[in-house]
């Protein structure tokens, strides 16, 4: 459940941004929610090594919302950010 919780909170951290490169930046941020959702499964089956391999995707992730708060502020490149992100997690698989 922790993990589950510290995954949503990068989410709502990098909601906030957007930008030029907003589609590499939303890609490279959905490709870690997208692992880090299929680490917290695992996880949640008890597999610790899927625990330790999600923390470090959510800091990481977490690391890339804080470059990108101070990058993208513009209302329009937030709702591009938003667009390009969403597209990106429809393909996590």
């Amino acid at each position: 459940m922790t993990i589950f919780g510290a995954v949503l909170f990068a989410s709502f951290i990098l909601s906030s941004c957007g930008g030029n490169s907003i589609e590499s930046d939303a890609k490279k941020y959905a490709e870690l929610m997208c692992k880090s959702q299929k680490l917290a499964s695992k996880a949640a089956a008890g597999d610790m090594s899927a625990i330790t391999e999600s923390t470090k995707l959510i800091s990481e992730a977490g690391s890339l919302a804080q470059e990108m708060e101070g990058k993208y502020k513009d209302a329009a490149d937030y709702q591009k950010f938003t667009d390009a992100y969403l597209k990106a997690m429809g393909d996590c698989k």
